[in-house]
């Protein structure tokens, strides 16, 4: 949830209606990492009123970008913007309650209020947020059918991260049917919103077999797209891809090159993993190998 509100700020610098005004510009500046910048922008004009520009001022407040950390401050700037309509500003409140903040415990039954009137709006994350409150048991007792269809109608509104969650709950049988072809489906259907890691997660299914015909082929595209877009977990399967399955893919150094790379770009808790298996990897190649292997990961 943490995760979700501090990166909605990253959508507000495409507003529904492009504007060609400073508003739009400072959003855009604010999406960019220029808080300063943008704030002497956008605290006016959500003084002014303006309930755009008080979703970003909220956001800096609750995030400490640009401002000092202030929940209170947040909350207030949020709320005046969800008095106007705003559905980010009212997403923002719900997961605030979700959460809860020092001096502002978690109140589910608030969030719920919120999220409602987000929904009745359009907002995807707020069907993704609600859906998750669902499968965590937040707010009522855990309800994972429920969730699957509020997911499918965030998927729908274009949210990818509601297709992952969904393809997971079909490969585990989470509270739903377990059906890897679904899941397999449903992965897809979210790669083409251009999403990485589902790229990934299709690629290792292709690879495998998984809720469908096995297509290496299409596991090595799935693989190389998830790369383009940084995806580390997609650069070491790629690797093991390339040097442990035929085709015309193989390519010992250039495999051990995208190991490389991943483990260095993998999150934290993962790249210790990465790196045990890249050196896996290169126990298997030759001098010159690994050296070409290096050099090319320095080009990435």
């Amino acid at each position: 949830m943490r995760t979700l509100l501090s990166c909605l700020f990253l959508s507000l610098a495409a507003p529904a209606t492009a504007r060609d005004d400073a508003v739009a510009r400072a959003a855009e500046a604010f999406a960019q990492g220029r808080h300063e910048a943008a704030l002497t922008v956008i605290e006016p004009a959500a003084r002014a009123g303006d309930p755009q520009a008080q979703v970003i001022l909220g956001t800096a407040y609750d995030t400490g970008r640009g401002k000092g950390t202030s929940a209170q401050l947040a909350r207030d700037w949020f709320t005046r913007a969800a008095g106007q309509g705003a559905a980010a500003a009212q997403l923002a409140l719900a997961i605030m309650a979700i959460e809860g903040r020092p001096d502002m415990p978690p109140d589910p039954q608030a969030a719920l209020g919120w999220l409602e009137q987000a929904m009745a709006q359009g907002e995807p994350r707020a069907f993704l947020t609600r859906a998750q409150m669902m499968l965590d048991g937040v707010g009522g007792p855990a309800n994972p059918a429920a969730a699957a269809a509020l997911l499918i109608t965030a998927l729908e509104l274009g949210t990818p991260q509601a297709g992952m969650v969904l393809a997971d709950l079909y490969a585990t049988g989470r509270g739903v049917p377990q059906d890897a072809a679904r899941a397999r489906a449903t992965l897809a259907r979210t790669a083409r919103l251009g999403h990485g890691p589902a790229m990934a997660q299709l690629a290792v299914m292709y690879e495998l077999g998984q809720g469908g015909p096995a297509d290496p082929a299409a596991a090595f595209a799935l693989y190389q797209e998830a790369v383009n877009l940084g995806d580390a977990s997609a650069a070491v399967n790629l690797a093991l891809f390339m040097q442990q399955t035929d085709g015309y893919w193989t390519d010992p150094a250039l495999a051990h090159a995208y190991c490389l790379w991943g483990s260095r770009n993998a999150p934290p808790d993962l790249a210790a993993q990465y790196e045990t298996q890249c050196a896996a990897l290169a126990g298997d190649l030759t001098d010159d190998q690994r050296a070409e292997g290096a050099r090319l990961a320095a080009t990435f």
